[in-house]
């Protein structure tokens, strides 16, 4: 995972369980979700959203069933918060608005990204300690730079973005989700969810992507996949249709496992598809996130340091190492990069940034 965990205490949970009850429906409409957890630094990390939200639409290109190998049908999903016009470029990602009482849809497109086979120039193209990176030019579809990005190896939280992309495809993002029984290790990063607990699909998934919450992640995974195991299936079947030839889940987490590895070039090109999604883009742009009274940083730095930084996801377990999978955009134009196989969160922020600087002063 990406760090320490907090688990809520079962003292605090039977506590504050009747007003959580209350709070929840709150918290639903006007999208507020908190958490707690803590980043491979030792940096504690939540979940917040806007005060007010607009309705935009989203949805998927694939279905579950579509996921299944049956032809596409559309999907629903539920209310979200728009980013600033700036962020992502019109012309890029269209975007409509609907009626604040329908939930509206739009297609994420499942298209694959051309593989770049051609070295990128020599000059001033920076150092890096990752062991595998790649540079993405999204609004012009362009490999701009790369080193091992198509290696196999463990990325950890990052693919959680795999995760995203099917809970995205199950839609109907408002669905109130029971809290199973978890099984989580207090080493890993966890909101403190409990038995029991009621909260919308979209919730969990800000809870996931903001804080990287384990506990957020295998409640969606049971939710839309009937099982933890039901559902790496469905993630190895979008892989598989996504054309992520160097990807295989084993959980919806990125915990460590064996045969479980993606690449730099695989997890750009989810990413890619994703920020076509304003659920996603909104997620994983937000710099803080405030649950249960506590307001926490996401675990992606890159937001706080990095001018026109606005996504996307950090990860880091033993094997793995430090991971960032972050994008940028400046004057219109979008870039992603992945660093994998860090041996700091420093390292990560720094090479990662370096690779977008590099990135952005090319024509």
């Amino acid at each position: 995972m990406d760090g320490p965990a907090h688990v809520t205490s079962a003292r605090q949970a039977r506590r504050r369980q009747s007003v959580v009850a209350v709070a929840i429906s709150a918290l639903a409409v006007i999208g507020i979700v908190v958490a707690t957890g803590s980043d491979g630094g030792g940096r504690s990390v939540s979940l917040s959203t806007p005060s007010s939200t607009s309705v935009t639409t989203v949805a998927s290109a694939l279905t579950t069933t579509s996921i299944a190998g049956t032809p596409p049908a559309p999907a629903t999903s539920s209310p979200t918060i728009a980013l600033p016009a700036t962020t992502i470029p019109a012309t890029t990602i269209p975007a409509t608005t609907s009626p604040a009482t329908t939930i509206a849809a739009t297609t994420i497109a499942a298209t694959t990204l051309p593989a770049g086979s051609t070295a990128p120039p020599a000059g001033g193209l920076p150092s890096v300690t990752a062991a595998a990176y790649a540079v993405y030019d999204a609004s012009t579809g362009t490999w701009l730079a790369q080193s091992q990005a198509d290696q196999q190896r463990p990325v950890g939280s990052v693919m959680k973005l795999l995760t995203s992309y099917v809970i995205l495809q199950a839609g109907d993002l408002t669905k109130e989700v029971t809290v199973p029984q978890l099984r989580v290790d207090l080493s890993e990063s966890a909101i403190g969810l409990y038995e029991g607990e009621q909260l919308p699909r979209d919730v969990l998934l800000r809870a996931m992507l903001i804080v990287s919450a384990n506990d957020a992640a295998q409640t969606l995974a049971i939710d839309v996949g009937g099982t933890t195991e039901g559902f790496v299936t469905m993630m190895n079947v979008a892989a598989a249709e996504l054309g992520l030839t160097n990807t295989v889940a084993a959980n919806p987490i990125g915990l460590d496992a064996d045969g479980a590895h993606s690449s730099a070039r695989d997890m750009i090109t989810v990413a890619s598809v994703l920020i076509q999604n304003e659920t996603f883009r909104a997620a994983v742009a937000k710099t803080t996130a405030s649950l249960h009274g506590q307001t926490f940083a996401n675990t992606n730095k890159l937001l706080t340091i990095y001018p026109g930084a606005d996504g996307i996801k950090t990860g880091h377990t033993t094997g793995a190492g430090y991971c960032v999978v972050g994008s940028a955009t400046r004057d219109g134009r979008t870039l992603i990069v992945a660093v994998l196989g860090e041996p700091s969160d420093n390292a990560r922020v720094t090479d990662a940034s370096a690779l977008l600087d590099w990135g952005f002063a090319q024509p």
